[in-house]
């Protein structure tokens, strides 16, 4: 190092002194610089909202690294730098510009981001939460992606070439991938057609619980038993889903046999008397009240009792139902009717 200073020529030393000058200027004045740019687009914004946006900071290390890009240019007269190596610092200069760039605009792209508070203002579909993270994660993929074939061209690849190039290497790398992209498709398919959002409780194949999170490739679901399971979103796609926090109401389903030597008149009276009761239940959606006797089976007279409670929450669901059928057992109770059992009759031939 101190035989490097040695060597300097008096005018490659004014060079490097006004080179180390730039850095130094243009470091200094970058906050100041990054400030204002910011300042221009936002001027409502207060200096710690300004400091706190997502493009201040790779603001900075822009104009740090065009600083040194600078003086790398202003040296390379002087110090005899070959154009090789000026295209190869370029390139670096340029790359490192772009995924700089790309990395500060995936990361400004957020839920409370203008750009997607304008899509969902013009989406015609009610976007949850759920949705617009999945719609935030795509636009930063097309942000990488984008960045990735700007920095193909930079670098002087051939993207024709590349596409002709993959040629039994693309169906190679897609059938290991299949799952991969069946998941990848399967999550957009659930993303646009919103079958369940993150806090709902669902169905699915033998599996239920809440869904906790969704990302490109699969579903997370906190089961009753308060396990994790990990669903890939092409098994969603391809299943059908039952979302029971979309439910208006809940089903109530009764059969009540009664014994064979049961009257009809005590039928007539049994059916009234629980329509009386169904009527009185202001939990009870009226116009649904179904009570009807329907078959005759080979152990007694069966009474099918249906109607639909005007609740959603499954534990308030259990706790009407349960005081429902005590009310009816109790209207079997007041008036004698023995309710059936499966029975047989074995007849023992007695032989000499």
């Amino acid at each position: 190092m101190i035989d490097f200073i040695k060597n300097l020529t008096q005018e490659q030393t004014i060079s490097l002194i006004i080179a180390i000058t730039i850095m130094a200027l243009i470091d200094i004045f970058s906050p100041m610089i990054s400030y204002l740019i910011i300042k221009i687009f936002n001027i409502k914004q207060s200096s710690k909202e300004i400091k706190n946006n997502t493009f201040y900071m790779p603001l900075r290390v822009f104009f740090r690294i065009t600083g040194l890009y600078i003086a790398f240019l202003y040296l390379r007269q002087n110090f005899g730098i070959t154009d090789r190596v000026t295209e190869i610092v370029t390139k670096v200069y340029k790359i490192i510009v772009i995924i700089t760039m790309a990395n500060s605009l995936a990361n400004s792209i957020t839920r409370k981001s203008r750009l997607v508070k304008r899509i969902k203002d013009k989406s015609e579909k009610d976007l949850d939460d759920s949705s617009i993270r999945i719609m935030v994660r795509i636009i930063r993929v097309v942000i990488y992606i984008i960045a990735a074939f700007i920095i193909f061209i930079e670098i002087g690849y051939d993207l024709s070439g590349l596409v002709t190039g993959l040629g039994l290497g693309s169906v190679v790398l897609t059938l290991a991938l299949q799952d991969t992209i069946k998941n990848f498709v399967g999550g957009i398919i659930i993303f646009m057609d919103k079958p369940f959002k993150v806090g709902d409780y669902v169905k699915l194949l033998e599996y239920a619980g809440t869904v906790e999170d969704m990302t490109f490739f699969s579903t997370r679901i906190r089961t009753i038993d308060n396990s994790i399971v990990q669903i890939p979103n092409s098994t969603i796609s391809a299943s059908s889903v039952e979302n029971l926090a979309k439910i208006q109401k809940r089903r109530y389903y009764l059969d009540l046999e009664l014994v064979l030597d049961t009257k009809l008149e005590e039928i007539e009276k049994l059916k009234k008397e629980v329509i009386k009761l169904l009527k009185q239940n202001e939990n009870i959606i009226q116009d649904s009240i179904n009570v009807h006797f329907n078959k005759i089976t080979a152990n007694g007279f069966n009474i099918n009792i249906i109607c639909f409670f005007n609740v959603t929450v499954y534990m308030e669901f259990l706790d009407l139902q349960e005081e429902l059928n005590k009310q009816i057992i109790n209207i079997v109770n007041k008036n004698n009717i023995g309710l059936a059992y499966d029975t047989k009759t074995i007849e023992i031939k007695k032989t000499n």
